[in-house]
């Protein structure tokens, strides 16, 4: 058996019970955004890792060092913003090819520092070593949250309205347009470019669903909405149903991609590295947390419901109910999409 037949998160099922040796003070390893720590008997730590690997994760002819540096740490921080919590402090270790210069590291620390400066982040340590082609860069991020304000991916309901904090697919989109070279004009794709290049984790956003105390469960959409949501239903034991009228499409994407022949809601459903929220509401709640969020300038894209019925569908505009099967990313699959 190779890693391309059972995939990413088969593989992790497979190691995740080898790793806790000692369990106490673990409220929860291997299967969420961050491992969960007990401090003391008021706050948690979390702490998360992404690894990106150049042609793999990213093209260093697409953006500059700087806006990869942002990244490499974003996404970091997009982990502790799904658990609520308030990221620390960060450690990165990268091998760089020979051929990279001094300046071009330079400049990709003095992005992620920037990146770092916005969330009050220190750049604390790492490690640095040679590669024989590609650059590889790894990030590991610390973060704290109370106890009683974590939020997990496995402690949704049936009944939980199933919330975004912003639009899906641009990233994806904005993606397509780099890879593909479409000639869209800028109006259109740099908002998608940006998406892409420079996401802008929801930490505010993640503090408010934490704090509200209504929030069920939630997660970052890094490998797609329908896999994202896929894995709290996994995990929570629940199904969803989502409405095709109330997923978030913006205007840039539409546009975009009716150049491209694309379907917007495709791309919405199973695009990946938007970096928004998926949170699950206590219905009696909704309301209440609709009017304080907007108090608060966060937006909140109410899309579906969960239901005890296994599995994702969708009501189209038609009336019609379909399946959606996840097809957001997954490493090691044969067909990662």
């Amino acid at each position: 058996m190779r890693l391309c037949d059972i995939g990413e998160f088969g593989f992790i099922d497979r190691i995740a019970p080898m790793g806790l040796i000692r369990p106490e003070h673990v409220v929860r390893g291997i299967g969420d955004d961050c491992a969960v720590i007990e401090l003391d008997d008021v706050n948690c730590l979390l702490i998360t890792t992404d690894l990106l690997v150049e042609r793999v994760h990213f093209q260093r002819s697409w953006s500059t060092a700087h806006i990869l540096g942002r990244k490499a740490l974003a996404v970091n921080v997009s982990d502790i913003a799904a658990c609520g919590g308030i990221p620390r402090d960060a450690f990165v270790s990268i091998a760089v090819p020979g051929h990279i210069e001094l300046e071009w590291l330079e400049s990709f620390y003095q992005g992620m520092t920037s990146l770092a400066g916005e969330f009050d982040i220190n750049v604390l340590g790492g490690d640095t070593t040679r590669s024989r082609s590609d650059l590889v860069i790894n990030v590991a991020l610390t973060g704290v949250v109370p106890r009683d304000e974590v939020l997990l991916r496995n402690t949704a309901q049936p009944g939980d309205i199933i919330v975004l904090t912003g639009p899906t697919g641009q990233s994806a989109a904005g993606c397509e347009i780099l890879l593909h070279q479409h000639q869209i004009p800028d109006s259109l794709a740099d908002p998608l470019t940006k998406a892409h290049l420079d996401p802008r984790p929801h930490v505010k956003e993640g503090r408010f669903l934490a704090t509200c105390h209504c929030c069920s469960a939630a997660i970052d959409v890094s490998d797609g909405l329908s896999s994202d949501l896929g894995h709290i239903c996994s995990q929570s034991g629940t199904g969803a149903l989502l409405c095709e009228d109330k997923i978030p499409l913006t205007e840039a994407l539409s546009s975009a991609c009716r150049h491209m022949g694309r379907d917007p809601l495709d791309l919405a459903l199973h695009g990946g590295e938007d970096y928004v929220l998926i949170a699950t509401i206590k219905e009696a709640s909704l309301s209440r947390l609709e009017d304080e969020a907007k108090h608060q300038g966060i937006d909140l894209f109410p899309i579906g419901i969960l239901q005890e019925k296994p599995g994702i569908e969708i009501v189209r505009r038609s009336g019609i109910t379909e399946a959606v099967p996840p097809r957001g990313w997954n490493h090691f699959t044969k067909t990662s999409e």
